[in-house]
């Protein structure tokens, strides 16, 4: 079981995050359909010109083994398992290593967890398989787009962190993070019905996230 207890602090579940690269955006039940329902997603990169990152709770049944056969390329990871990162240029390997001190080239997103490039994270040699996630395709989004899905309340904004990127069983980290789901859900339930009963407290409070018209392709099956 995946500890969460870094989470589960009030000064945490209840506080939002600011979104930046390095933060988890967790799928909360706003999003439906089968490509991005129930993730978790590591945020690469955010500014006005857009936002990528990687789903890190999508394990495939894929090896790297099955997609090359160059035995130089493979560096001693044939049997790595390669995670679904995405619907973006699934063509593409991306690496996320887990290192105190980052390969030159390597671009660091928070703490210890540096993204590299796939010929990159090869050439550094066998590494141990716990400090390397593979990853096909990323999720990306155009500009003001996120800014759209998160005003609608489809992705909470947590903290990331080593322990859940780099977790054995990449599969349950929804799962660990879902107590924060529910309790930020009860604390905007606690929020709307404070308002529904004091109206005219209500119109001095601003609303949390503006809203944005946009519909989010996330709500499409």
């Amino acid at each position: 079981m995946l500890a969460v207890v870094a989470w589960l602090t009030p000064a945490t579940a209840c506080s939002e995050e600011d979104v930046a690269a390095g933060k988890f955006l967790v799928a909360t039940e706003e999003v439906r359909g089968e490509i991005f329902a129930r993730t978790v997603i590591l945020l690469l990169h955010y500014d006005e010109t857009g936002a990528m990152g990687l789903v890190v709770n999508r394990p495939t049944e894929v090896t790297l083994g099955e997609i090359l056969t160059d035995p130089k390329a493979l560096s001693g990871y044939r049997d790595a398992t390669l995670n679904w990162g995405g619907p973006v240029q699934m063509s593409s390997v991306r690496a996320l290593l887990l290192a105190d001190s980052p390969p030159d080239g390597a671009a660091t997103i928070v703490d210890s967890i540096h993204l590299v490039s796939f010929d990159k994270a090869m050439a550094e040699g066998r590494l141990d398989p716990a400090s390397l996630r593979l990853f096909i395709g990323y999720a990306g989004w155009a500009p003001g787009q996120l800014d759209g899905e998160l005003a609608i309340r489809s992705w909470e904004v947590v903290p990331a962190s080593a322990e859940l990127v780099f977790a054995d069983d990449p599969g349950g980290i929804w799962q660990s993070l879902a107590p924060v789901l529910e309790y930020r859900a009860a604390i905007d339930r606690r929020e709307r019905l404070h308002k529904a009963h004091h109206p005219k407290a209500g119109r001095t409070v601003q609303n949390r996230t503006p809203v944005v018209s946009m519909r989010s392709t996330l709500d499409q099956d």
